[in-house]
């Protein structure tokens, strides 16, 4: 167990850059598809918020202008994080290199154990039951008043699949690599360091706490103690993301989010 820990994808430079164009519009699609797939969720909190007698929220009463607009905006967005994670950053070296494989038509195994994927997803459900477990204690001596009813729990398997791609091509291909790529180019070097490495995983996954605190706004008042558990719990699973990343490259980063997301949000309780 401990060496498909220390196991790590090997990334083939000449694979990458020969199928940049292949890899580049499958990330793209893919963000398209996240990002489409949390219109019921989005388009649920808003109708609970109306349900509550809060002002000023918009839902349109057709789900078809909420999908040209996640359209529209995804594919902006989507092509300058994969210019920025798969192109700008090629010096990274993160990027996708099983997606890469898969257009090689080269076995995956060759590249990456099973054990290794195994281990990242059981690293995920694992960080997801402590926090869960956390949460218990945390709801035992500091309640939290809830501001509205939350989604029910198909809302929540939908939108863990958005999240686990849209979060992930953002943070990790996106964010990570850019803040990788920046540190190498300042201190001219060519390969980052473990050091390096771990920077921008926790530079990364402290923007991810921050962007989770308007969805969190909806739900409870923001004060020092529920911003300060929003931040650390995303600075966790951040980090394990991140790692995941760096070890595995995107596609296993982004299945593991997914099944950390369905474990902590669906499966679990926290909030109840």
């Amino acid at each position: 167990m401990k060496k498909s820990f220390k196991s790590s994808v090997i990334r083939n430079a000449e694979e990458a850059k020969k199928y940049r164009w292949q890899v580049s519009l499958a990330v793209l699609i893919l963000f398209i598809f996240g990002a489409l797939i949390n219109i019921p969720f989005s388009r649920e909190v808003k109708r609970l918020n109306i349900e509550a007698g809060n002002t000023g929220i918009n839902l349109n009463e057709s789900i078809y202008a909420d999908i040209t607009t996640i359209v529209i905006s995804s594919l902006i967005l989507g092509a300058i994080l994969v210019f920025i994670g798969i192109w700008l950053s090629s010096r990274a070296n993160m990027g996708a290199p099983l997606i890469a494989r898969f257009f090689s038509k080269k076995p995956i195994s060759e590249i990456i154990t099973r054990d290794a994927v195994v281990s990242s997803f059981l690293l995920a459900i694992v960080v997801s039951i402590i926090l869960l477990g956390l949460f218990e204690i945390q709801k035992e001596f500091y309640p939290v008043a809830h501001k509205l009813s939350r989604p029910s729990k198909p809302f929540y398997a939908l939108v863990s699949f958005s999240a686990g791609i849209t979060e992930e091509i953002m943070f990790r291909l996106g964010l990570m690599s850019l803040i990788l790529t920046v540190f190498l180019f300042f201190k001219k070097i060519k390969k980052p360091s473990n050091k390096l490495v771990w920077t921008s995983i926790i530079i990364s996954s402290l923007f991810f706490g921050l962007i989770h605190l308007p969805l969190s706004k909806n739900f409870v008042e923001l004060t020092s103690f529920t911003i300060g558990v929003t931040m650390v719990g995303n600075l966790i699973t951040g980090s394990v993301f991140g790692w995941i990343f760096w070890k595995r490259g995107l596609l296993i980063a982004i299945l593991s989010h997914i099944l950390s997301d369905i474990v902590f949000h669906v499966i679990g309780t926290p909030y109840t």
